[in-house]
C-alpha cells in the first residue's frame, strides 16, 4: 500500500493501515470507536496498559500537571497521531521501579478515537510490516515532538515560545513545509500550550501586536513577515 503525490510515493499514515486492517471483522469486532465531546478528559492511569488509542479525527491535548499543582500542555494531538503508548511497555512497572508520571488527554474539538487492544496490537505488530514501519514512526514522531519541546519550548520567553509556535506550527516545520503563521487555538488553550498564564500572553500579544510582528482577525493571531525577526530561536525558526 503506497499513496502517491504528484511524483512522490509516501508511506501510509497509521490511521490509513488501520482503515485497511479493519476491513477484517475479526479484528473490527474487537476494536472501538469512541466519539468525544471537547472537554472529554482520559487519564493515563486508568489505562491499565491495556490498550493503544489512535486519533481517527479530531484535536486533543496532551496535558500532564507539574510538582507544584498546574497543568501543562505538551502537545495537541491529530489525526493518525496516538497515546497510550505505555500498553507497549513489557509488563507491569517491576518493584523498586520509578513511578511513570500520569498523563491527560482532553479533546479539544468533537474526536473519534480509535481504541486498539493489546493482544490485537502484539499481533498486527507481528504479522503486518506495514502496521509494524506506521507504529514506529508515530512513536517516533512523538518522541521527537516532546523532546523537541523539552529542550526549546520551556526554556525560552513567552514571546519566543509563541513565535515559534506561529511560525513553525504544533510539530515543527518539516522539509519543503510552508509555515502557516495562523494560531487556530483560543487563547486560553494556547496560553496552556505554550506554557503561560493568559495575562502573561495577553501582554506578550499586545507587546507584539505593536511591534507590527502580530495582527489579530476573528479572535485569533496572525503572524506577520515571516517571523525572523527579534524571537527567532529554534531550529525551523533559525
Amino acid at each position: 500500500m503506497e499513496i502517491t503525490t504528484g511524483e512522490s510515493i509516501a508511506s501510509p499514515t497509521l490511521m490509513e493501515v488501520l482503515q485497511e486492517v479493519l476491513q477484517d471483522s475479526k479484528i473490527a469486532h474487537r476494536v472501538s470507536w469512541e466519539r468525544w465531546a471537547p472537554g472529554t478528559l482520559w487519564q493515563s492511569c486508568h489505562n491499565r496498559r491495556q490498550s493503544l488509542f489512535v486519533v481517527r479525527h479530531g484535536r486533543l491535548e496532551l496535558a500532564v500537571t507539574d510538582a507544584e499543582g498546574r497543568e501543562r500542555s505538551l502537545r495537541l494531538l491529530a489525526e493518525s497521531e496516538l497515546f497510550g503508548t505505555e500498553a507497549l511497555a513489557a509488563g507491569p512497572a517491576a518493584e523498586g521501579e520509578a513511578a511513570r508520571q500520569d498523563y491527560g488527554i482532553r479533546a479539544v474539538t468533537y474526536s473519534e478515537v480509535l481504541q486498539i487492544p493489546l493482544d490485537i496490537v502484539d499481533q498486527l505488530i507481528a504479522q503486518l510490516p506495514l502496521f509494524r514501519k506506521a507504529l514506529t514512526s508515530s512513536i517516533a514522531n512523538h518522541i521527537w515532538a516532546l523532546e523537541r519541546e523539552r529542550e526549546h519550548g520551556r526554556s525560552m520567553p513567552t514571546n519566543n515560545r509563541l513565535l515559534c509556535y506561529l511560525r513553525c506550527g504544533e510539530n515543527g516545520i518539516r522539509s519543503g513545509q510552508k509555515p502557516s503563521g495562523k494560531a487556530t487555538l483560543p487563547m486560553h488553550l494556547l496560553a496552556r500550550r505554550i506554557g503561560c498564564s493568559a495575562g502573561h500572553l495577553s501582554r506578550s500579544v499586545s507587546t507584539m501586536v505593536r511591534q507590527g510582528m502580530l495582527l489579530r482577525q476573528d479572535g485569533r493571531l496572525q503572524l506577520q513577515g515571516d517571523g525572523e525577526r527579534p524571537y527567532a530561536f529554534c531550529e525551523g525558526c533559525a
